[in-house]
């Protein structure tokens, strides 16, 4: 697996981030024989630079704790922030109530994340050119290295849409200032790199190789950028001169249907079992585990685990009598999602954990509902068998599944767009319903919950604010003050992060904070 050769890239990933870092640590006399310098020489160097990229696509923790699809699951209406008290993690429950500021330091940690990436993803892009190496890896690794360039604008657009757009790495000081680019400019770049991404991936990931994105992954997430570009803006892509419109991006994902091999487990519940990481359900998946136990909780993205899971977990008493260890209850589910599935719908159970599935007691963390994520959370298969607990939990995410490329088809207007919706239900358990806009959208959210999408869903159909916004929908179970759990959607922001302070404030002037901060 991609993970069992991660090892080979962990020197390479500490001397990259030099590379990314002060201007002092260029000044000075490495300390290391291998830096950037001499670094880009066999194709071994280039399978750990390989090897430097996937890392930081799952990093969690750059600046504080910030796992996005949680943050996102907090900021739409089927979460809220959590934790064990008001004052436990204020810049998470600033995300909840939009009233994020612009210091925020875990949204900090998510721009910082993603500039590392394309950062490295740049580099590998300027130096695999000049190695003389095989053939189909370098023509494969180019493609990935801009699938995953792609993927980290396509969360920056959706973040911060005011964001520099790098195709090269940074050559002088004297480039160091960079501007914003235009929306469409960031789309038109995220597009073209899937396309020709998907032109050099292969179409089968072997067993071994597990964690490494294949060309059906490149077709889904053109389709994606596109449904979230074409609702927000009202524009089509063009991808080096290529117009992706609505019908392009159907093709896309109707050559996923029909060509990939992928389809849909039999049950629901198993997409998120242990045993069932890169399952033919699995589309693009990110991989952690233990294989590199960690201890270290000042450096906690130097190991392989998902601080989702442990972040999520519920704070159970009696781990011992329990099928979970202990979690700090971020994310606690909000009755809204709860009362939006049938009782005879598969997905709720699979979904949410409720409180009466515990044999011994709760500690009550903050805005307790009872309810918490049960696709990501401390359930002990998951559990490391060595390092600190909380570091090494081995959930891998499920990135896109094959359901998500069904509904993409139905709501891109396939005229297959009932087979899909109702293959997706059947197998809940749920009858046939018509394959309308609103019936697929809906379906959206019950398939996909607590997996970091419905927040985009709600921004690209203009309904953030008449769903997000919450009022007195407590619920049974709650615990705390009522007002803790009101939510008020900040229009003005357009549902934007701010671009952090510290980057306007080195920008000299460039950089125009986003409306409504």
């Amino acid at each position: 697996m991609l993970r069992n050769i991660y090892f080979k890239g962990l020197m390479f990933a500490a001397v990259i981030l030099l590379a990314t870092s002060c201007e002092d640590f260029l000044d000075r006399q490495p300390l290391d024989l291998r830096v950037e310098s001499n670094f880009y020489q066999t194709q071994q160097d280039a399978e750990e630079a390989l090897i430097a990229m996937y890392d930081a696509l799952g990093w969690h923790t750059v600046v504080g704790f910030h796992p996005l699809p949680m943050f996102m699951d907090i900021a739409s209406d089927d979460s809220y922030a959590g934790g064990a008290s008001r004052n436990d993690a204020p810049n998470i429950i600033e995300v909840d109530q939009f009233r994020i500021r612009t210091t925020n330091g875990e949204v900090l940690g998510l721009w910082r994340k993603y500039y590392i990436l394309i950062y490295r993803a740049n580099l590998y892009l300027e130096k695999v050119e000049g190695l003389d190496i095989d053939p189909a890896f370098k023509t494969r690794t180019i493609a990935e290295a801009k699938f995953l360039r792609a993927y980290a604008y396509l969360d920056l657009l959706r973040l911060f849409e005011n964001v520099p757009l790098l195709t090269a790495t940074l050559k002088s000081q004297s480039e160091y200032s960079q501007p914003q680019a235009s929306p469409q400019d960031v789309a038109n770049q995220i597009a073209t790199d899937l396309v020709e991404a998907a032109a050099g991936l292969p179409e089968m990931i072997p067993a071994t190789e597990n964690g490494r994105v294949s060309k059906w992954a490149a077709k889904a997430l053109l389709a994606r950028a596109y449904l979230y570009v074409n609702g927000v803006y009202g524009t089509d892509l063009s991808a080096g001169g290529t117009t992706i419109n609505q019908a392009a991006a159907l093709a896309e994902v109707e050559d996923v249907i029909a060509n990939s091999g992928h389809a849909l487990l039999a049950n629901f519940s198993d997409n998120f079992t242990k045993a069932n990481e890169f399952s033919v359900e699995s589309v693009l998946e990110i991989s952690y585990s233990d294989a590199r136990p960690w201890y270290d909780w000042g450096y906690i993205q130097g190991g392989e685990g998902n601080m989702a899971a442990q972040m999520q977990g519920p704070r159970v008493d009696e781990p011992g009598q329990e099928a979970y260890d202990r979690g700090w209850s971020f994310a606690p589910v909000t009755q809204s999602l709860y009362d939006a599935y049938d009782d005879a719908d598969a997905r709720r159970t699979a979904t949410i954990l409720h409180e009466s599935e515990f044999n011994a007691g709760l500690t009550i963390g903050y805005q307790h509902t009872g309810m918490f994520s049960k696709k990501y959370t401390t359930i002990r298969e998951y559990a490391g068998s060595d390092g600190q607990a909380e570091l090494n939990w081995g959930n891998n995410y499920r990135v896109i599944r094959y359901a998500d490329v069904l509904l993409m088809a139905a709501e891109l207007g396939s005229a297959s767009a009932q087979t899909y919706l109702d293959e997706v239900r059947a197998r809940a358990g749920m009858p046939s319903v018509p394959a309308t806009l609103e019936n697929i959208l809906n379906e959206r959210r019950l398939e996909l919950a607590l997996e970091g999408h419905r927040y985009w869903d709600l921004i690209r159909t203009g309904s953030a604010d008449q769903n997000i916004s919450i009022t007195d929908q407590l619920g049974p179970l709650y615990q705390g003050e009522p007002v803790e759990f009101n939510v008020s959607f900040n229009a003005a922001t357009k549902g934007l992060f701010p671009i952090p302070q510290s980057e306007v404030d080195i920008s000299n002037g460039l950089y125009q904070q986003n409306a409504g901060y």
